[in-house]
């Protein structure tokens, strides 16, 4: 396992803000990884999570809420809470994790939001294994209240941390 940091905080507290910084702050060419960035409709509704690939800046759909009539097909997504997760964009992302693995050049991976649907051996679960399993340095976001759970589960006992307040 490479070095770990995480970065942790409360809902809305800036933890991706940070994650970006700190992707920005990392010499060209040698880190890669995702951000979930909030998405909104036209009107400025809230709808959900788009997933951003940090190197290329390339954005698409990722997380949406779910409209409580609405049926979902299994290969579509998956459900928590009141969000569906989007199959395709999460298996395109962690292929181009393998990719990024495969890399030499990027020492760095940076990866947003690991919590209840990790735990439940969904969303990164994988991508997070193989990548704890590699000698890349890794960021990773996690909300405060999924830090002791996130840790324990997945077996990171040493790690950086990096508080962010509002």
């Amino acid at each position: 396992m490479g070095k770990v940091t995480i970065i942790t905080g409360e809902m809305d507290a800036g933890k991706t803000t940070e994650l970006v910084r700190r992707y920005h702050e990392l010499p060209a060419g040698t880190a890669d990884g995702f951000a979930s960035t909030k998405a909104f409709s036209e009107q400025g509704v809230f709808e959900g999570y788009d997933l951003r690939r940090l190197a290329t800046g390339k954005t698409v759909p990722f997380i949406r809420l779910r409209k409580a009539d609405e049926l979902l097909a299994q290969q579509d997504g998956c459900i928590f809470d009141r969000f569906i997760f989007l199959r395709e964009p999460l298996a395109a992302a962690e292929q181009a994790i393998r990719d990024i693995l495969s890399d030499p050049s990027v020492r760095t991976v940076l990866l947003d939001e690991i919590g209840p649907v990790e735990l439940q051996g969904n969303g990164f679960c994988r991508a997070l294994k193989v990548l704890l399993e590699s000698d890349k340095e890794l960021y990773l976001c996690i909300n405060r209240k999924n830090l002791d759970s996130v840790t324990k589960i997945f077996g990171i006992a040493a790690y950086q941390l990096i508080e962010v307040e509002d």
